[in-house]
């Protein structure tokens, strides 16, 4: 077939036609109309696209699966036994810090229930210090310990910034230390006149357990405290003591701390001791 037979074609097909209609009773009708093999193409086009749009309404009409499953599925009807054994709704936060204890029972385990309190775990203490503090000290750049007995905090500074903050013990008696043995931590600006190995040091705190080992934890800050002897900075056997007011004059912080703050102390550091 060559390419003139195609044209005719062609053109023959998108030719609209003229038709003599009879209507009857001596009428008749002109019209113009497609080539029949074009007219239907486009009926079986108009059919197959609303086949299509129908379709497509259907399926947003049906509900998803998973709303499917959730309307099949009823919930179980409580029995009697159960009906006694169910526990009251209890509020968000209560119910966040109960733990499901299920019971061995030969009748009917699954009615077996009990919740029992779970205690919240406590969260990581940070040394961190809280991001707005102002200190009045010279920015001069160098290291400095700045304590605030009311507080329980030991601040580590570089300057006039803060560094690290720990929470401490200090005497078990407020105010400034007055004489021997008075259990109290004293005031003013002191410094760091010796940094020593306490890992081995033991203590009798006279409480009736006799000595205690490590009770000055790894390391003893000591300090020239203005002819006070044996007041310094050092680690515990008791870490939970921080906070409170627990020593006979010491600073006290943990183990941990006092390992970390070593490596920032040096001879001659200067360290405040305030009462607030």
């Amino acid at each position: 077939m060559n390419t003139q037979r195609i044209k005719e074609l062609l053109s023959d097909l998108f030719t609209l036609r003229t038709v003599w209609i009879d209507k009857g009773q001596g009428q008749w009708s002109v019209k113009k109309r497609m080539h029949p093999l074009l007219r239907g193409t486009l009926w079986t086009l108009a059919v197959i696209a609303s086949l299509t749009v129908y379709a497509a309404l259907k399926n947003e009409s049906l509900p998803k699966p998973e709303q499917a499953i959730a309307k099949t599925i009823e919930p179980e009807k409580p029995s009697e036994i159960q009906k006694q054994t169910v526990q009251p709704v209890q509020p968000l936060k209560t119910m966040a810090m109960r733990r499901e204890i299920i019971l061995p029972s030969e009748m009917k385990p699954e009615t077996d229930r009990i919740m029992i309190p779970v205690k919240r775990p406590e969260p990581i203490k940070r040394h961190e210090a809280p991001r707005v503090r102002t200190f009045n000290m010279p920015n001069d750049g160098m290291y400095r310990i700045l304590v605030n007995k009311s507080e329980h905090k030991l601040w580590l500074l570089k300057g006039n910034k803060l560094v690290r903050e720990y929470s401490i013990a200090t005497g078990k008696n407020p105010g400034d230390k007055q004489r021997t043995g008075d259990n109290r931590t004293p005031t003013g600006n002191f410094k760091i006149v010796s940094i020593e190995d306490a890992s081995k040091w033991s203590h009798d705190f006279r409480d009736g357990k006799g000595k205690i080992k490590g009770a000055y934890g790894p390391w003893f800050l000591r300090l020239d405290a203005k002819g006070w002897k044996g007041i310094g900075i050092h680690g515990t056997h008791d870490p939970d003591s921080r906070g409170t007011n627990a020593t006979e004059g010491c600073i006290r912080l943990s183990n941990e701390d006092i390992d970390e703050l070593k490596q920032y102390a040096y001879r001659n550091m200067p360290v405040i001791i305030r009462e607030n």
